[in-house]
């Protein structure tokens, strides 16, 4: 997550403009996500690098030939991650590129 954020220093660095001092291992790992806002974080959380690596559910649900339902129902069930950007779910286009084969 953290190298799709606008946010991040680099991987040398393990660095972000949240956490300024070092990224905190569970985020680092991927354990954690850095959507929401948590402690120490000065109040900078997640946001993407290009909003054009992100699909809105009803764009992905076309894609699939699906209802919208069948995609939230995806990422309520923790299937399907997605980052809340704004007010509106986006999925990353790396994360559907497997679910495409």
């Amino acid at each position: 997550m953290c190298y799709n954020c606008a946010y991040f220093r680099g991987a040398e660095s393990g660095k972000c403009d949240a956490f300024p001092d070092q990224i905190p291992e569970r985020i680092w790992l991927g354990k954690s996500r850095h959507d929401r806002s948590l402690p120490g974080d000065h109040g900078v959380h997640f946001q993407p690098k290009d909003l054009n690596e992100f699909l809105s559910i009803s764009e992905l649900a076309k894609i699939f030939s699906v209802s919208p339902k069948t995609i939230y129902r995806a990422v309520w069930s923790k299937k399907l991650p997605a980052y809340k950007i704004g007010r509106t779910l986006r999925i990353a286009k790396k994360d559907i590129d497997h679910l495409k084969k």
